[in-house]
């Protein structure tokens, strides 16, 4: 999801009927005792089929339709841990847009779609609708810090960057401090700004000092690191420049620590919880290089069964990209939005084996530059490759692997059964209706209190061009856009429902046609 401002709410729960209030949970049955029932289901699907109430994760529901039934059982917990072990492993990068890492895991997604025999539909009969971006990348063997008494730190293997200011030389007062512990701080009293600061952090304090150290506005920063630096590309979009105003990077410890004695800064400076502080003026030489280049939107189309009716479709998406790499850190993703895009591939899956297929077209898409700007749908809905008129709405996933976890109150185990649904209800209350209905074979408890995020995911670009949405979203926890957000972390049964509901969401959806828009007060 787009980083943003966050205010927590108080939810708000509506269960299958619509009203309010959560009688499936009341506070002394929440917990994970839903997930020992969601073992059950998938040991004894097949009783799903009777005509009794079907046992899911979040307690008795309807069996789905006779004739959704096969592809309803394809999707199952199981297989969303294996694909999302996979789109947030290291092999993937964190699916930084612009990085080769989200590259990799595009056409990983596009082979599975050709296995699934969904066709192609983006450009030239591809599965990639090519957004144009620039990347951006040092020259290193040009780029050089200037220290005192002709001292120069150059080469490859020797610095590293990952984000660039449009200055090439950038000069300063020089600053060494080092962070030891997972709650790094800085003095109150402490000036950085137009610094540039050379700094030394251990594992556990590593996350929090680039964000820590950008509201005190220095000019550069650089971190000493044990390992050859790499850089990063930095990626710049159509009609955007870069918005940074300031450097930073990496350089190697042993080169760090020749910079800092001929500063005068103490011996094991590194060592212990330290800020050193110079008058003398050090400056660092970036060369930039840039080459146009493109990110794709990955689209399959699954071609609706009626005659009639196929020319018009759904769009179901979620995201792909996540934060990639960046320095030495990797940000795996898993649940922004992993997730999101293992739920819909499962859909995906589920809708081609089902022998019965719906009425009108299926646009699957996974968008890429949501995390910079929600660039990948706005892209799209400015240049689509299927006429907008003919959508009748769009189904968006964003973040459905985890138990919204706010802390105190609304921690994960208060949150197994509870998902929120936004921006259903600003359409015409129909398709709200639609997913409540199919929630009947789900046991979703519905929180309706996030329209804070409606600016904050993908479904905004689609309503902007009047198409009615709806936007499933599991909430907010600690692991969000840090590198803890691992696989490991993922409560794949919440994946598994969430793809659920929007298998049989969507089915709905495409035999009710078009969702008129209503006019917001």
């Amino acid at each position: 999801m787009k980083t943003d401002l966050f205010v927590p709410q108080a939810p708000t729960c509506v269960p299958v009927d619509g009203r309010g209030g959560c009688p499936r949970f009341p506070a002394d049955r929440r917990g994970r005792c839903p997930r020992l029932l969601g073992l059950l289901l998938l040991v004894c699907g097949s009783f799903a089929m009777t005509t009794r109430p079907a046992l899911s994760q979040y307690g008795e529901v309807e069996p789905p339709p006779a004739e959704l039934a096969v592809g309803f059982e394809t999707i199952t917990a199981q297989q969303a841990e294996a694909w999302l072990g996979l789109l947030a492993g290291p092999q993937f990068e964190g699916r930084g847009t612009g990085q080769v890492g989200y590259m990799k895991a595009a056409h990983w997604v596009a082979g599975k779609l050709a296995e699934f025999g969904l066709e192609p539909a983006g450009d030239g009969d591809t599965y990639f609708q090519m957004m144009p971006i620039t990347i951006r990348l040092p020259e290193i063997d040009a780029c050089r810090i200037l220290g005192p008494e002709d001292l120069v730190i150059e080469g490859p293997g020797v610095l590293g960057f990952e984000r660039y200011t449009d200055q090439g030389e950038i000069r300063g007062k020089a600053a060494f401090l080092s962070f030891i512990g997972p709650e790094p701080k800085l003095p109150e009293d402490l000036d950085l700004r137009e610094a540039i600061v050379f700094y030394a952090a251990d594992a556990a304090a590593a996350p929090s000092v680039p964000r820590l150290l950008a509201r005190l506005r220095p000019a550069a920063t650089m971190r000493l690191i044990d390992s050859p630096p790499i850089s990063s590309p930095q990626t710049l979009f159509p009609g955007r420049r870069s918005r940074s105003t300031s450097a930073s990077g990496t350089i190697l410890r042993t080169e760090g620590q020749r910079l800092a004695t001929a500063l005068g800064a103490p011996e094991g400076w590194d060592q212990e919880t330290k800020v050193f502080t110079t008058d003398a003026e050090v400056t660092l030489r970036l060369q930039l290089r840039e080459q146009p280049a493109g990110t794709p939107n990955v689209l399959g189309w699954l071609e609706g069964s009626d005659p009639e009716l196929k020319h018009e479709y759904i769009v179901i998406g979620a995201h792909l990209d996540h934060l990639g790499v960046s320095g030495d850190q990797l940000f795996p993703g898993a649940d922004d939005n992993g997730s999101g895009s293992v739920a819909v591939l499962s859909i995906a899956r589920a809708m081609a084996a089902n022998p019965i297929k719906p009425k009108r077209s299926v646009l699957f898409m996974w968008f890429t530059a949501e995390e910079v700007g929600l660039l990948g749908s706005r892209y799209y809905t400015d240049n689509p490759l299927k006429p907008l008129e003919n959508m009748t709405c769009m189904f968006n996933i964003d973040m459905v692997g985890r138990n919204e976890d706010q802390g105190p109150g609304d921690a994960d185990a208060d949150n197994e059964g509870h998902i929120h649904l936004v921006g259903s209800q600003r359409g015409e209350t129909a398709l709200h209706g639609l997913i409540l209905e199919a929630n009947k074979h789900i046991g979703f408890e519905f929180e309706l209190d996030m329209e804070s995020v409606w600016n904050r995911s993908d479904q905004v670009n689609f309503y902007n061009k009047g198409v009615p949405v709806a936007f499933m979203f599991g909430g907010f926890h600690p692991d969000y856009h840090q590198p803890s957000d691992k696989p490991e972390k993922i409560n794949y049964l919440k994946i598994q429902s969430g793809a659920l509901l929007y298998y049989l969401a969507v089915h709905a959806a495409a035999q009710h046609g078009r969702f008129p828009m209503k006019q917001e007060e």
